[in-house]
């Protein structure tokens, strides 16, 4: 099951695996599989983004929720994504964390967990990312007076939720909130390495060695 999910970009559906290993019972491969993204996630959180960094927040949930889009939806999931991007302003490494609103108090938790001190962070407008100044970050704000160019200011933090959204809608087929930060990690796992491709099942063996499981009951919790 490691070697299919770091041989395949996009990942592998539970249903998938389950047939091509031909595990009898559907909750076993589920549980398989969330062990290995744990570890994933785990390997991932020890690592922190340093230099320029782009950050904004995304909203996870099936598109026939009704209600508000963007930040007016309710029933979705909440998403602080951050992309750290090189001096030729391309992207070298991202980080999601699921919080549970998108206050100051989380952003300041993600600048806490995720980005080094000194880092310059680019965001829009929104309030809660005021929080990145108390924290000895850079704040680079750029207001914007249309959302919908947000895409334009900061294309590759863009760039990656779309690419997320679509593994999630295409081979997952959406997921529940309860477990949308695994699959978010085993996503951000593979960016983190896309050019290191010929390494990344060593790489995700050694994960799945050097961390503490995760049993179905607490998967369950």
């Amino acid at each position: 099951m490691i070697y299919l999910l770091s041989q395949n970009k996009n990942g592998c559906s539970v249903l998938a695996l389950q047939k091509l290993l031909q595990i009898n019972l559907y909750r076993t491969a589920w549980t398989m599989a969330h062990k290995i993204r744990k570890a994933l996630a785990d390997r991932d959180a020890r690592y922190t983004l340093a230099g320029l960094i782009e950050m904004d927040d995304a909203y996870f949930g099936q598109c026939q929720v009704p209600g508000k889009r963007g930040r007016g939806a309710e029933k979705k999931a909440k998403v602080i994504v951050s992309v750290k991007v090189n001096q030729w302003e391309h992207p070298v490494y991202a980080q999601m964390m699921v919080v549970p609103s998108l206050d100051k108090d989380n952003v300041e938790r993600m600048a806490k967990e995720k980005i080094t001190k000194d880092s310059t962070v680019k965001t829009d407008g929104w309030p809660s990312y005021h929080a990145l100044e108390d924290h000895t970050l850079h704040h680079e704000k750029l207001v914007l007076k249309d959302p919908k160019n947000a895409s334009t200011v900061l294309p590759w933090v863009h760039i990656v939720i779309s690419n997320a959204k679509a593994l999630l809608r295409g081979t997952h087929h959406g997921v529940s909130t309860r477990h949308l930060g695994r699959y978010l990690s085993e996503f951000c796992y593979r960016f983190n390495r896309r050019f290191r491709q010929n390494q990344i099942f060593e790489r995700m063996i050694h994960a799945c060695l050097t961390t503490n499981t995760i049993t179905l009951a607490e998967l369950m919790t």
